[in-house]
């Protein structure tokens, strides 16, 4: 079941959820929906819900440091699924996912420390007082519905970083020794790849940009076309995954339509 996923925890001690593929663009005051079991990027949330007469949007106060999370290194996870997780981190820095394979040879748990973690956010405060004034757009028809089902969330904070290593240890819970000049060179040039601390047996990878790892969300209600509250999206309820592909309509003057699948 999705609901016992173990990445889902992994950044739940310290209050947010987690990104499945972090990425340099997510920031507070996106729209989420839920498909699945995972939540979905929609877009910004003036798109559907427009600034009022007396509100404008809430002001995104940016790069604040996070020392609660900067260098803490999460549970360790099964190797299958940390070294997924690893091969999505490389990949988002813009390296070879490639790389995740050569650290793992051998492991058999996988844990993960993230350093200089900075943090983009707005006041809650602010954002109930926008969503009070604010009017909702008529021609996003779709999330409409959505937000009618109270089936929208927005993201409240973003947590990201440049930096972060990662630990392979054996059955024994022993750190295993890795090539790291092996791995660096598989990773690729745009990310840079070193020895982690003194006496550790640890990888080190940092990036040209910061990515959003975990956040922060709140699920709107609304109640005949109105907003009426807000609920904090429980931390490792659920993950934040790519962005939704857009739907394909089709639309004909005959009541009954012979669809043919392609091959």
């Amino acid at each position: 079941m999705w609901c016992n996923d173990p990445f889902l925890s992994m950044l739940k001690a310290f209050g947010y959820s987690v990104v499945r593929m972090p990425r340099a663009d997510l920031a507070p005051l996106r729209l989420l929906s839920r498909l699945g079991a995972d939540l979905q990027e929609l877009g910004a949330l003036e798109a559907l819900l427009a600034p009022g007469p007396h509100v404008a949007l809430p002001a995104v106060a940016r790069d604040r440091p996070c020392p609660s999370l900067s260098g803490q290194r999460s549970a360790s996870l099964d190797a299958g699924l940390g070294l997924s997780v690893l091969a999505s981190l490389v990949a988002s820095l813009g390296g070879s996912p490639q790389a995740a394979r050569l650290v793992g040879r051998r492991a058999r748990r996988v844990s993960f420390s993230f350093e200089v973690v900075l943090e983009d956010s707005v006041a809650l405060v602010d954002v109930d007082q926008y969503l009070a004034d604010a009017r909702v757009n008529p021609r996003a028809t779709h999330v409409r519905r959505l937000l009618e089902a109270d089936d929208l969330y927005v993201t409240t904070a973003v947590v990201k970083s440049r930096a972060f290593t990662t630990v392979v240890s054996d059955e024994s819970g022993t750190a295993i020794e890795v090539d790291v000049p092996a791995v660096g060179a598989l990773a690729g040039a745009t990310v840079q790849v070193s020895a982690g601390a003194a006496g550790e047996c640890a990888v080190r990878f940092e990036g040209p940009h910061a990515l959003g790892f975990g956040f922060r969300a709140l699920r709107l209600f609304f109640d005949n076309g109105r907003y009426s509250a807000f609920k904090p999206l429980a931390p490792g309820e659920i993950a934040l995954d790519r962005l939704a592909p857009a739907p394909e309509w089709y639309r004909g003057d005959s009541p009954f339509t012979r669809l043919k699948l392609a091959r």
